[in-house]
């Protein structure tokens, strides 16, 4: 029985060792709250692996706070950047290749600094 990962259908091999990575990450480093993996297919025709897998953290607020910064200008710089602040392993390929980068691996980065579900309290009183 296959998984579905979005558009890519993932084996259960891929999906094993994939979250077996994830496990493996997240006990090498206890302050890896969250781990990203991100799958994008390569191609085989062109002489690419099947498919190349990165794995990413939540960026830290340094790296945060440059993404917001380059991204005034450029930002497909500033995602790149940002790939490569929050890369903890896996193919780098994702980050170095233009192709992989931006029409695999850009797409999918927003994933990493996806906002927590929040809402502001209102404390004023209906008539006040």
């Amino acid at each position: 029985m296959e998984n579905v990962n979005e558009d890519i259908l993932l084996s259960e091999k891929i999906q094993t060792e994939i979250e077996k990575k994830v496990k493996e990450l997240k006990d090498s480093d206890p302050k890896l709250k969250r781990v990203f993996p991100i799958l994008v297919e390569g191609d085989e025709d062109e002489g690419e692996k099947p498919y190349y897998i990165g794995y990413f953290k939540q960026p830290p607020f340094p790296a945060f706070s440059k993404y917001l910064s380059l991204s005034q200008k450029d930002q497909a710089g500033a995602m790149r950047e940002l790939a490569k602040d929050c890369f903890v392993d896996g193919d780098k390929e994702l980050i170095k290749d233009d192709s992989l980068f931006i029409y695999g691996l850009m797409p999918h980065l927003a994933q990493i600094i996806e906002l927590r579900k929040g809402k502001l309290v209102n404390l004023s009183k209906a008539g006040k």
